[in-house]
């Protein structure tokens, strides 16, 4: 093979792969959230949450988008935290630091699920703690708590759609209870 065609074939191999490994995250913030769910779905959590941290260094002033990420980052963890057993606490650690950083930039409003959200998520990562599902449920507990206040009224109107607010205070308020259960049954106190 001439040496030319050596180093067109070598060339073209090490673009393919270097291409593949240091590809960057999508733009749009919703083009990044379809890519980690394609990644997540193909097992790929890893890669799922460099594009969401990829997004965030590159839109650090978008911080509606900052939480709807750290909460994707914070479900991946726990998708990771259900596969592997070895390092289970570990992932469910930084999802639960992950929950925590998208409360810090949310923007409350009048009208708000975010706290049901994440409480969703402090009851997930209880369920799947072998040493500190008491304290996850009893941050979840709290976010159901704290979330009700958000929901009250008829209705709610956003992006000209208007939602009933009757089945979201029930779905709060069967979560709450669902986790109230799990903390006597683990025996906490």
């Amino acid at each position: 093979m001439p040496k030319r065609t050596q180093l067109a074939v070598i060339s073209f191999l090490t673009i393919a792969l270097l291409g593949d490994c240091h590809s960057s995250a999508p733009e749009k913030g919703n083009e990044a959230i379809t890519l980690m769910a394609k990644y997540n779905q193909q097992g790929r959590h890893d890669d799922a949450i460099r594009v969401a941290q990829d997004w965030l260094k590159k839109h650090p002033e978008d911080p509606l988008h900052g939480a709807t990420f750290y909460e994707q980052i914070a479900i991946t963890y726990l998708m990771k935290a259900s596969k592997d057993s070895a390092r289970k606490d570990e992932w469910i650690q930084q999802a639960v630091t992950y929950y925590d950083k998208d409360l810090s930039v949310h923007q409350k409003r009048d009208v708000d699920i975010e706290l049901y959200s994440v409480g969703r998520g402090f009851e997930a990562a209880g369920d799947l703690s072998t040493r500190d599902s008491c304290l996850y449920y009893r941050r979840a507990v709290t976010a159901f708590e704290q979330e009700a206040p958000f929901i009250q009224g008829d209705t709610f109107t956003a992006y000209g759609k208007t939602i009933p607010l009757a089945p979201v205070r029930k779905e709060n308020e069967q979560a709450l209870e669902r986790v109230k259960v799990k903390f006597t049954k683990a025996n906490c106190k």
